[in-house]
């Protein structure tokens, strides 16, 4: 690898010399205040690296999908677009795994994510349609009237 930073230079730029390197392409978020050095694109190549950073990724985006379900089945006006954007989310967030970062993963931790999203993906169906069950009961629950009949 080869890299030169001109202390001189005001752009304070960064050289690139064409290396190839195979990994796990990020690209990072340059928003922190006092940053100098701006990223387009980084490489990751350490193995150890890969991992935790897929591990938090993934980690991260299954929370964001759990809060969502959680909203969704506590609030009483929700419709079925938005299960659909859940399971959409969910279906997209497997192809990015499959497609992304099954290069970089252990066989036994790309199956544990997969049957995780199965399973929340499931839990989340089994659920809702107890919500609608029970929203479809309350409101069709025929009253019962005592009286004499003939």
């Amino acid at each position: 690898m080869k890299y030169l930073i001109d202390k001189n230079n005001d752009d304070m730029r960064l050289m690139y010399y064409s290396v190839n390197m195979v990994g796990l392409n990020v690209n990072p978020i340059n928003e922190v205040p006092g940053l100098k050095i701006k990223a387009k694109k980084v490489i990751l190549i350490d193995d150890e690296l890969q991992k935790n950073y897929i591990k938090k990724r993934i980690n991260r985006k299954i929370d964001k999908i759990i809060k969502f379900m959680l909203r969704i089945l506590n609030d009483e006006g929700t419709t079925d677009e938005d299960t659909g954007m859940v399971l959409d989310e969910i279906n997209r967030l497997k192809g990015i795994i499959i497609n992304k970062y099954r290069l970089y993963m252990l066989e036994s931790e790309y199956k544990e994510i997969l049957t995780k999203l199965i399973l929340i993906e499931e839990e989340f169906k089994r659920n809702y349609n107890e919500k609608m069950l029970m929203n479809y009961n309350n409101y069709y629950e025929e009253e019962v009237k005592v009286g004499r009949g003939r």
